[in-house]
């Protein structure tokens, strides 16, 4: 299948063109219109980018095809509104929260890449009455509560990971991989640093993320229990993660006194 088609062609010729582009439109939106899209989570100053993924399903759209007349191009175009689109999560649960705009923009900006692909112009557009996307995008909030919002979303991120521990020399040696995923439940909490800290880094606030180290799921690959040397090595590398993306890791150790200056994160599935 061809993509855009300069076109130098009779008024006939240029109206079976453009309904092959209709037909060519129609395949490939159902070859697409079901899947997933991974957004990238930058943190500029690192130039670290964690990524967080989405499924999708764009129940409907209409097709078209147009004729760019300053160069005889005829484009195919998907016009899809925001309410025939669902947003879930990987997992295929439902979001049960707002979304920033700018993640809804990331979103969108990937789905648009997997039509390009095609020669595919996919276009975004808002049903009369006003709903849409409007139904999914988080209404103004403050700084702080971006903060925790866009924590929450590297906590995805990152709630997987692994770390590998050598024994032996460099000559002879096992290795073994402690695996683990961080807990549904935990606690996000917006603080201020020091002003010296703010000097020197530019930046006045940071997150504390509270877990509890009894409620993490690992698994070894030779399938013994972790160590004391290594839980310390584990705790290590997920602190250190984290603090590359401006959050501070508390231990709570199964704690359960009431916190109120903390947001209670809970991302236990709620549907399928």
């Amino acid at each position: 299948m061809s993509g855009l088609t300069t076109i130098k062609l009779s008024s006939e010729d240029l109206k079976k063109e453009q309904e092959r582009q209709r037909k060519r439109g129609r395949l490939i939106f159902k070859t697409l219109k079901k899947g997933k899209v991974k957004v990238e989570l930058y943190n500029t100053e690192l130039n670290l980018n964690p990524d967080i993924t989405f499924k999708y399903q764009i129940h409907d759209a209409h097709i078209r095809s147009i004729v760019d007349y300053t160069n005889g191009d005829v484009i195919c175009v998907m016009d899809c509104y925001y309410d025939d689109i669902d947003i879930l999560n990987e997992d295929g649960s439902e979001i049960t929260e707002k979304l920033p705009l700018w993640l809804v923009g990331g979103i969108e900006v990937q789905l648009e890449k997997k039509f390009d692909k095609f020669n595919i112009e996919l276009r975004f557009m808002r049903q009369s009455d006003g709903g849409g996307k409007k139904s999914v995008v988080m209404e103004e909030v403050s700084e702080d509560q971006k903060m925790i919002h866009k924590s929450k979303l590297i906590y995805r991120a990152l709630r997987k990971g692994k770390v590998e521990i050598r024994y032996g020399n460099a000559k002879s040696y096992v290795t073994k991989t402690i695996n683990w995923t961080l807990p549904d439940k935990f606690k996000l909490r917006v603080k201020s640093h020091y002003h010296h800290i703010v000097q020197k880094l530019g930046i006045e606030k940071y997150v504390i993320l509270v877990l509890d180290s009894q409620n993490i799921n690992i698994t070894t690959s030779d399938g013994t229990p972790i160590t004391h040397n290594e839980n310390f090595s584990m705790v290590m590398k997920i602190n250190e993660q984290f603090k590359k993306h401006n959050i501070t890791v508390y231990w709570s150790g199964g704690s359960s006194l009431p916190d109120p200056e903390s947001t209670q994160i809970d991302l236990t599935p709620k549907s399928k």
